[in-house]
C-alpha cells in the first residue's frame, strides 16, 4: 500500500485580541525548541540516537517528575507549566533543527580540508546556529480537539495562562477518506492559518501490461520531450503498439537555447572554485531554472495538445 499525502490549509477567523494569543504561544514554543536546541549541544550523543531514543532522553534530562525529581537542566526554569504534547512538538522541533545544523557543520569541515589539502584557500562561511527562532507550532494530539465543520478547539498559552479557544476555519474543507495529522498554527503576513497535513492509503497501481491486457481498448499517450527543432513529439498508440495519431510541437530551439544558456554558467561558476561538493547540489538556483523551465514546457504541453479527444481510454502513469 502507499500513502498519499497533501496540506489543507484554511484561514483562522479571530479577533485581534485571539490574534495576540496565538502569537505568545508561538513565542513560547521557540523559545522551548531554543531551549533543547542548548540542551543537545550540551549532550552532543543524544543525535546518535533516534528521534524517539533522544525524545526520551531529553525528557530525563529536563523533566521534572516523581521518579526524577532533579533533572540536568530543568525546563521548568522558564516559569510555565508546559503540557507534555506542547512540550514534545518542541523537542522535536529542535532535534530536526539539530540534526540539520550538525550535518551542514559536518560537511563545511568536510570542505574545509578538502581545500586546505590541495592548498586552496577556502572561502567558504561556516554554519552558525539559529540566531532567531520562527518555528511554526505544532499541535499534537491532545492540543486540539472537537474538529467540526468549520470550527476547532485549540489549546494555546495566552501570554498568562493555557487556555481553550473555539475558532472559526475558512478554506477548503478536509476531504473524505483522509486521516488527520498533527495540525500547525502557522503566521503569513499578519495572518494566522491552520495547516493540517492529510493521508491516505492507497493501492499500487498495476502493471501497464496487465493494464493494456485486460482493456484492449486502451489508448496510450506517448511524448518524447527535448529533442533539436521540437519541443516533443506526441503519438497515439493501441495496446497493439501501432501509431493512430502523431503530433509534433515547436519550440525546442528557444527551451534548448535556454537550456544551454544555464548549464554554461554553471560550468563557468564551477571552474572559478574548482570544488564540487560531495553530496550537495551545486548552483541550486541555476539547476532549479533548468526543472522550472523544463517542468512549464511539459504543463503547456499538455494543456494544448490537441490529440487529446484520440485518447479515449487513456493510461497515466502519475495516476
Amino acid at each position: 500500500m502507499a500513502k498519499a499525502m497533501t496540506t489543507i490549509r484554511q484561514f483562522l477567523n479571530s479577533r485581534s485580541d485571539v490574534q495576540a494569543y496565538f502569537a505568545a504561544n508561538q513565542s513560547l514554543f521557540n523559545q522551548v525548541a531554543a531551549f533543547y536546541f542548548d540542551v543537545i549541544q550540551v549532550h552532543g550523543k543524544i543525535l546518535n540516537l533516534s528521534n524517539k531514543e533522544a525524545l526520551t532522553a531529553l525528557e530525563k534530562l529536563t523533566h521534572t517528575t516523581e521518579t526524577n525529581p532533579h533533572p540536568v537542566m530543568p525546563l521548568s526554569e522558564m516559569g510555565e507549566d508546559i503540557p507534555s504534547m506542547f512540550r514534545r512538538a518542541a523537542i522535536n522541533a529542535a532535534l530536526g533543527s539539530t540534526r540539520s545544523f550538525s550535518s551542514n557543520l559536518s560537511r563545511w569541515r568536510k570542505h574545509k580540508e578538502k581545500a586546505e589539502a590541495k592548498g586552496k584557500k577556502f572561502k567558504e562561511r561556516s554554519p552558525v546556529p539559529p540566531r532567531k527562532w520562527s518555528k511554526s507550532a505544532t499541535l499534537y494530539a491532545g492540543m486540539w480537539k472537537e474538529r467540526v465543520g468549520s470550527s476547532i478547539c485549540i489549546k494555546v498559552w495566552t501570554g498568562s495562562c493555557w487556555s481553550w479557544l473555539r475558532v472559526r476555519l475558512t478554506g477548503r474543507e478536509i476531504p473524505e477518506g483522509y486521516a488527520l495529522c498533527s495540525p500547525q498554527l502557522v503566521c503569513r503576513s499578519g495572518r494566522w492559518y491552520l495547516h493540517t497535513p492529510v493521508e491516505k492509503k492507497i493501492k499500487n497501481p498495476v502493471k501497464i501490461e496487465k493494464q493494456i491486457k485486460a482493456k484492449s481498448d486502451t489508448r496510450i499517450c506517448a511524448v518524447d520531450f527535448n529533442m533539436n527543432e521540437h519541443l516533443a513529439v506526441c503519438t497515439i498508440r493501441d495496446g497493439k503498439g501501432s501509431t493512430l495519431a502523431t503530433l509534433f510541437i515547436g519550440g525546442g530551439q528557444r527551451v534548448s537555447g535556454f537550456r544551454k544558456l544555464q548549464l554554461g554558467r554553471i560550468a563557468r561558476n564551477r571552474s572559478q572554485t574548482g570544488i564540487i561538493a560531495q553530496d550537495e547540489q551545486d548552483n541550486a538556483d541555476l539547476w532549479a531554472r533548468i526543472r522550472n523551465a523544463d517542468d512549464s514546457s511539459a504543463h503547456l504541453i499538455s494543456r494544448r495538445n490537441p490529440l487529446r479527444p484520440q485518447l479515449g481510454r487513456i493510461y497515466d502513469p502519475i495516476a
